[in-house]
């Protein structure tokens, strides 16, 4: 039986314990905290096939640009004399083509239906027990240059072959009677869907135990061990962990452990903010307030959880207000049943995004190394591509011919 060691507790290395050990494998997985305070635990939760478009785009690029010096702006980017995050800044730029764009379409829809079609797999057959539901989503606009904007990418995802329904106003507050949101269009995407993450995260950590996994948290890395093309062990605080085979899915952490190996991946933190609450009417469909970038997830039993901003860059803790605020502004914009929402510090989630430059994960085969592996750079979609992640990084441990063509998601590119 091969001994793999998954460093990263994320959804994406949890995924990636979860194929292997189906498939024989003695897993074990390492992580720098405990599992419930990382990007998979509050991120928005959102599967969304409709995201086709790479965070590396023309769009991307501009809005950068023009909010660069905008504290209240929904996106944000660090500046810094930091050799990683100026390379970073300059690979970025250099994929943000329209080429680009039209190559990386049908990579991130291929990838993304997979991994819908994994969550759909696993939640009928019994075997993860998690809240999903199949409600699409909504992108919700007020301002007509934003409504230009979603009907392009809308009209772009029916090119690539998904469902597509542009909404008046009153078709939306027919689908949301209770909160009415104040909007001037959107678009329903029903290839979407939505999941509680929290609880996701909780069912995946639970089950492996069951199957065998060791899951040790609060475990960093201090160094892996090599021999000439192969690394045997790493190095924690809680002792040397050996191993045939290894895999790094660490999220932002995943370039600083690469780095003692000499493989390099460009990938950034981008920070982002969420909270939860009780809303005051029912919220029934996951939305993306596109004017403010917020994201907003019904979790079932009135809860509902708000998220938005990205940082990129921004590696620290320390959370920025004038974001919380913006948040919490455009609900109340949106949503009119939801102003005045009073949210303390200790509800205010945040988490770093592994955005890699050119706005594709890295999933595949290290350079220069026989066992070891890299699953990350996901940016803000990890959790829709998780089981597909996972799946493929099995598929290709186990010599197997993978369901997809893994070339775009190459390691040194």
């Amino acid at each position: 039986m091969s001994k793999i060691v998954i460093v990263g507790g994320g959804v994406v290395g949890l995924f990636t314990a979860w194929y292997l050990r189906k498939s024989g494998a003695d897993v074990v997985v390492v992580d720098r905290g405990d599992f419930t305070d990382g990007c998979s635990f509050g991120n928005a939760g959102l599967l969304v096939p409709s995201h086709v478009v790479p965070l590396a785009s023309p769009g991307m690029l501009k809005k950068g640009l023009a909010n660069l010096f905008r504290p209240a702006s929904a996106v944000a980017a660090r500046i810094a004399p930091d050799a990683d995050l100026i390379q970073w800044y300059l690979k970025f730029t250099g994929s943000a083509t329209t080429k680009h764009v039209k190559d990386s379409i049908p990579v991130l829809k291929d990838l993304s239906m997979f991994s819908k079609s994994l969550y759909t797999e696993l939640k009928e057959s019994g075997d993860l027990d998690f809240p999903l539901w199949d409600k699409g989503l909504l992108m919700l606009y007020k301002s007509e240059k934003v409504g230009a904007e979603l009907l392009e990418e809308a009209e772009i995802a029916r090119e690539a072959g998904l469902k597509v329904d542009e909404l008046s106003t009153a078709q939306i507050q027919q689908l949301e009677p209770d909160t009415l949101p104040q909007v001037s269009g959107g678009v329903h995407y029903h290839s979407d869907a939505h999941l509680n993450p929290s609880a996701l995260m909780a069912a995946l950590v639970a089950a492996l135990k069951r199957d065998g996994v060791s899951v040790i948290s609060h475990c960093k890395v201090e160094k892996i061990q090599s021999s000439g093309a192969k690394a045997i062990a790493i190095e924690t605080e809680k002792g040397t962990f050996e191993f045939d085979q290894l895999v790094v899915s660490a999220g932002i952490w995943s370039q600083q452990i690469l780095k003692q190996l000499k493989i390099k991946v460009a990938v950034q933190p981008g920070k982002g903010y969420s909270f939860k609450v009780k809303a005051n009417s029912p919220i029934y469909y996951p939305a993306l307030l596109s004017d403010a970038n917020v994201a907003v997830t019904p979790l079932g039993n009135g809860l509902t959880q708000f998220g938005g901003g990205m940082e990129l860059g921004y590696n620290g803790y320390k959370i920025n207000q004038v974001r919380v605020q913006q948040i919490i502004k455009a609900v109340g914009e949106f949503y009119p049943t939801e102003q005045g929402m009073q949210i303390s510090q200790d509800q205010i989630w945040q988490g770093h995004r592994p955005c890699s430059f050119d706005g594709l994960p890295y999933i595949g085969k290290a350079p220069g190394y026989s066992n070891v592996f890299v699953g990350t750079g996901h940016s803000m979609m990890g959790v829709t591509l998780a089981p597909a992640t996972g799946k493929l990084l099995s598929e290709l441990m186990w010599g197997e011919k993978t369901s997809l063509e893994m070339n775009p998601f190459r390691i040194n590119r």
